[in-house]
């Protein structure tokens, strides 16, 4: 008989209909050789068998985080954090702080910021001489929280020979002023204009940043990550080669851009192929903006205005390209913010089902943030991923019902979505928001921002739900529910230890260890004590 490496003892949540709950858990060799009573698992013991009884701690699979920008992530942790700065004068400060740490013409970068928090619906020139002022004339490139805008000097528009002689861009917006000169504001892919002007980092400080996502999500009970296409070419590389790494701290499921499709199909590259570490994700589109930047699609204009926000990957983009991902091998994976983008989505999803379900494809709608009813049940109906950010709605809360008033209903609809047959995964989309598992349990099921607004609770979920959206449900999304997602012998030993049990109460959870592959990632010293 096999000996276990480790056994844990107490409380386990197995998240496997089967056996909820289980005694104790048996590691060996990277897999979970049994789970079972403690009666059951103490013949594998052995003289080196590792014992670890949790008392009151409890133990569950290792959670995924099924939406994130894992690179961004780890450049995040180096750069300015404005997310916390409640008013555009503590941001100042914090440029002016961040530059003088800088030499005179070293570009200063970060995010988190948002317009709509600090009062403000766009950016002039008050608001450039200001950031002008606090930058010290260094260049900056500041992301907003949605990532889906920036807001950058005049010494960085100068850097990028943006000027008011700067033509228009497609599916981007320069914002400019009465006399046609632009803010600094940049929105969708105007965001490249200048971006593209900052100079590149070399391959070891990609995989700096990737080793510090790694360790923080690490700490978090992250054990599996689906990484969404929006960076270049040379960070997939690095996080390839970072991941494949037996000891890196995560798995990784890692998607394409969709204008890369037939680049892969023309090397046979798709969807599942790699390894243990690695595997290739799905083919990337982005149907609309985002609601903080007023560039998600709505089917109805925003309160005060006739805007609508704006299609990225329209329609037209989708018919045609959807299916050449499919034909390819590659999962269609779409973010969708508002009802109009989720409904082309579903739309193009519906258009090639028959293809997609020969091919054994599980389509993802990624964020759903903002559904009309009927397209949440045309969705459940398919059977789709909804790949949804709890946490979103925490910051979202405010700018929802302050621009969408009439229509919360359609905000977050997870509860519906389930309802209706869509499997739900749940993430984070850090950087625009932070990845932690426990907030995005508490935004699911308590739907409020910190200041006690809410969304309707008729959408809220329960916290076995969201667990699962976080294990089996984010586990069959990229297909590994043979493997993840479930304690079960045989399955990969991708373990998080907990405080206490999630189902008893959200509030208070620490992460106490996280084990990835049968190896400790995080909190090797508090299960050693």
């Amino acid at each position: 008989m096999a000996t276990a490496d480790t056994i844990f003892y107490g409380n386990v949540l197995t998240m496997d209909p089967a056996a909820p709950r289980q005694g104790g858990v048996a590691v060996r060799a990277g897999r979970v050789l049994a789970v079972g009573s403690a009666a059951e698992l103490h013949p594998l013991a052995g003289p080196s068998t590792r014992v670890v009884h949790l008392g009151g701690w409890t133990l569950m699979p290792g959670f995924h985080d099924a939406h994130l920008h894992l690179t961004a992530h780890g450049r995040a942790l180096e750069q300015l954090d404005l997310a916390t700065s409640a008013t555009l004068e503590d941001a100042l400060a914090r440029v002016a702080e961040r530059a003088a740490r800088l030499a005179a013409d070293e570009w200063l970068q970060g995010s988190g910021f948002s317009l709509h928090r600090w009062g403000l619906r766009s950016v002039g020139p008050s608001e450039a001489d200001a950031l002008e002022r606090a930058a010290g004339g260094r260049p900056v490139y500041l992301s907003s929280q949605d990532h889906h805008s920036a807001w950058v000097s005049r010494a960085a528009l100068r850097r990028a020979g943006v000027s008011a002689a700067t033509g228009e861009v497609a599916e981007g917006v320069i914002v400019r002023d009465a006399s046609g000169e632009p803010t600094g504001l940049l929105l969708e892919k105007a965001t490249r204009l200048v971006a593209d002007a900052i100079p590149e980092p070399d391959a070891a400080t990609v995989r700096r940043w990737l080793a510090g996502a790694a360790a923080h999500l690490a700490s978090l009970g992250v054990t599996t990550v689906h990484h969404m296409a929006y960076e270049p070419a040379a960070y997939f590389r690095q996080l390839a080669l970072s991941a494949t790494d037996p000891g890196y701290p995560l798995r990784v499921w890692a998607c394409v851009p969709h204008a890369s499709i037939e680049a892969a199909a023309e090397i046979g590259l798709a969807t599942g192929l790699g390894g243990d570490g690695f595997r290739v994700g799905g083919a990337k589109f982005f149907a609309d903006g985002a609601l903080g930047s007023r560039t998600a699609w709505m089917l109805e204009p925003y309160a005060g205005g006739t805007e609508t926000g704006m299609p990225v990957d329209g329609p037209e983009v989708l018919a045609e390209r959807v299916p050449l991902a499919i034909a390819a091998g590659l999962t269609p994976v779409t973010h969708a913010i508002g009802d109009a983008a989720t409904r082309a989505v579903v739309d193009a999803y519906e258009a090639s089902a028959e293809a997609w379900r020969a091919q054994g494809l599980r389509p993802r709608l990624e964020h759903a943030q903002h559904m009309h009813p009927v397209d949440v049940k045309r969705a459940g109906a398919l059977g789709l991923v909804a790949s949804m950010q709890p946490v979103h709605l925490t910051f979202d809360v405010a700018q929802i019902h302050d621009a969408l008033p009439g229509r919360l209903e359609r905000a977050y609809p997870m509860r519906s979505l389930a309802q209706a047959g869509a499997v739900l995964a749940f993430g984070s989309d850090t950087p625009v928001a932070p990845p932690d598992v426990f907030e995005g349990l508490r935004a699911a099921s308590r739907r409020a921002a910190p200041d006690g607004r809410r969304l309707p609770l008729s959408e809220a979920v329960a916290p076995d739900v969201s667990l699962a959206a976080y294990t089996t449900g984010a586990a069959y999304a990229i297909g590994a529910e043979g493997r993840s997602g479930r304690l079960r012998a045989g399955f990969d030993a991708d373990l998080v230890v907990l405080s206490h049990d999630p189902t008893v109460s959200l509030d208070g959870l620490e992460v106490v260890a996280t084990m990835k592959g049968g190896a400790l990632t995080y909190g090797a010293e508090r299960l050693a004590g």
